[in-house]
């Protein structure tokens, strides 16, 4: 798309997303496809639509040789990056990429971020196969020698991060430092790696390229894969399950964020993202996609005729509570400060007591509800949730102490809160306790 000839950039679908973006409000986050590892191929699937390289270099396989796997298979859709001309043109390409961002957007910063690529590998989706863990063309082989590797998958995450990525996001950081990043195959083929391709670990192209901000993963849960990826049957995936891939990816100095995560009518999107958003402070979560949904199939949150259905209801009530107190909850995130209150399978009706920075909370919630509760001073609370209510005990809430208790809905807007209208609440003097009752998407601050 940015370059059709060699040498001659198209920019117009960029510039149109910059406005109707703009249009409606919203910021971007850009994906460059150079390279494409989700399915059979890394510059193309197929030549009737999907192609992520130009056909210049698709066409001329002696300019621009091919990724040949361990049984001596020249593959003509997977571009080997050991080879200088290929890296040199996407480096151009990036490049005036990088330059019109920085023309058109520097004041308006509209487009935030860019993803580099997609799920890095070789040659596709065969990941489980040793003949196809790294290039085993000419010019591969030699570097492979030279530089003393004996595992295959380490010298895949070396040589893709090193000799690929990091030249590409040096050249467009030093145009424009705009963030980049990456995102990752959910799974693991090998127990050092925090990657599900060969050519991917988190720790190795945190080390080889400066210029990343943060790996994410793409982490789906099926109860059921079937041959061809798709979901044989819905998952209830609990909020440990949940967990595990964020815990894997939190290495070094990388802040975890969840790149894509099932689109379907399951609940597990909702949960995840109080999850990932409070617990661990993840720059991104990206659900894929809207229109279609994966892995479950028939399911999507966009229907062709613009109507939400399935899944998006669930989706929509944990942004919107989320979307009222964001700053606040991203600031204590990872903190002893912030639980996220669920329950542990969804659907169940539950009720957990938390110690929260030395005061003792309880949430009671039903039908998915869930809660993060923020305890930033002595006696101040920030409840973010639905279908939920919160208890506080505490010698204040009986009379006459108890007019100096405040409860009020808020929302965050530019650096401050703005109220939001009344909360729910009641105090039971016999008990010395505060129910606070959040039974819609909202965000409640309470102090006395």
């Amino acid at each position: 798309m940015i370059e059709p000839e060699r040498g001659v950039y198209d920019f117009s679908y960029l510039d149109h997303a910059k406005i109707m973006a703009e249009k409606h409000h919203l910021k971007l986050v850009l994906n460059w496809f150079g390279h494409y590892a989700s399915g059979d191929g890394t510059i193309y699937a197929n030549l009737t639509g999907d192609v992520y390289a130009p056909m210049y270099i698709v066409e001329d396989e002696a300019t621009y040789p091919r990724a040949v796997d361990g049984n001596g298979v020249v593959h003509h859709n997977a571009a080997s990056y050991d080879y200088e001309p290929i890296i040199e043109r996407e480096i151009a390409a990036f490049r005036a990429f990088i330059q019109h961002i920085k023309q058109v957007d520097s004041e308006t910063h509209t487009i935030l971020m860019i993803q580099v690529e997609n799920e890095i590998a070789v040659f596709g989706v065969d990941r489980k196969n040793p003949k196809m863990w790294r290039d085993h063309s000419p010019a591969a082989n030699k570097r492979f020698a030279e530089h003393g590797f004996t595992d295959d998958l380490k010298f895949s995450a070396w040589d893709l991060s090193y000799n690929w990525i990091r030249r590409i996001t040096d050249a467009g950081a030093e145009v424009y430092p705009i963030p980049f990043f990456h995102n990752y195959v959910g799974g693991k083929i090998a127990d050092w790696m925090v990657g599900g391709a060969p050519g991917e670990d988190v720790q190795t192209y945190l080390q080889n390229c400066p210029r990343i901000s943060f790996i994410g993963v793409n982490s789906y849960f099926c109860a059921e894969w079937r041959p061809d990826y798709s979901c044989g049957r819905e998952s209830d995936a609990t909020s440990s399950e949940l967990r595990e891939p964020l815990i894997r990816y939190r290495v070094g100095r990388n802040l975890p964020a969840i790149t894509e995560i099932n689109s379907g009518a399951t609940p597990i999107t909702s949960r995840l993202a109080y999850i990932a958003v409070g617990e661990f402070g993840v720059p991104i979560f990206a659900p894929w996609a809207l229109t279609v949904s994966y892995p479950e199939s028939n399911q999507p949150h966009v229907l062709t005729d613009g109507t939400v259905a399935n899944g998006a209801f669930a989706l929509r009530d944990a942004y919107s509570s989320l979307g009222k107190a964001l700053p606040q909850i991203s600031y204590y995130a990872t903190t002893d400060k912030l639980k996220v209150f669920m329950s542990r399978s969804p659907g169940e009706r539950f009720s957990t007591t938390e110690d929260l920075n030395g005061f003792p909370v309880t949430v009671t919630g039903e039908n998915n509800g869930q809660a993060i509760v923020v305890h930033p001073a002595a006696h101040e609370f920030l409840l973010v949730g639905y279908r939920v209510s919160v208890s506080f005990t505490d010698s204040t809430f009986q009379w006459p102490t108890m007019q100096q208790i405040r409860v009020e809905k808020v929302d965050w807007v530019g650096d401050h809160w703005k109220s939001d209208g009344d909360a729910e609440y009641h105090v039971d003097q016999t008990n010395k306790r505060l129910d606070v009752d959040l039974d819609t998407p909202q965000a409640v601050v309470i102090s006395w």
